[in-house]
């Protein structure tokens, strides 16, 4: 019985901890494209419409399920992206956490909803930054 459980604890550890690392507040986009607190973003983008500082967390899956974190700090006057696949298992050589800052977020209207990139940003890195949130 002590060696199951011990077993079970093994297995169970690696998710205890990736779940963890998510926090209350966080915009997630599960696997399936499921974007749990929306409204998280959507205060994030008017509170950078007022100039007024604020920060958003996205949390998205891999097919693993492990958490790739986008996190968007707007400070009155840029906004600071920070790209952290740290608990991607299979992030390979580029794993860890990556940082630029840009001074927009832009949206475009698409057939799907709205799509929300970074731009003038310090490095090439920002411009993968993209956020779709379906109609």
């Amino acid at each position: 019985m002590r060696g199951y459980l011990i077993l079970v604890f093994i297995i169970l550890l690696p998710m205890l901890i990736a779940c963890q690392q998510v926090r209350e507040g966080d915009v997630t986009v599960n696997q399936g494209g499921e974007i749990s607190n929306l409204n998280e973003f959507n205060n994030f983008i008017e509170n950078v419409e007022n100039e007024d500082k604020d920060t958003v967390r996205i949390v998205r899956y891999t097919t693993e399920g492990d958490p790739i974190f986008l996190t968007l700090e707007y400070n009155g006057e840029d906004i600071k992206y920070t790209y952290d696949n740290s608990q991607d298992e299979y992030a390979g050589s580029d794993k860890g956490e990556k940082s630029t800052t840009c001074a927009n977020l832009e949206s475009s209207n698409t057939e799907d909803g709205i799509e929300y990139h970074l731009s003038d940003c310090s490095s090439d890195f920002g411009n993968y930054f993209n956020f779709k949130i379906p109609k």
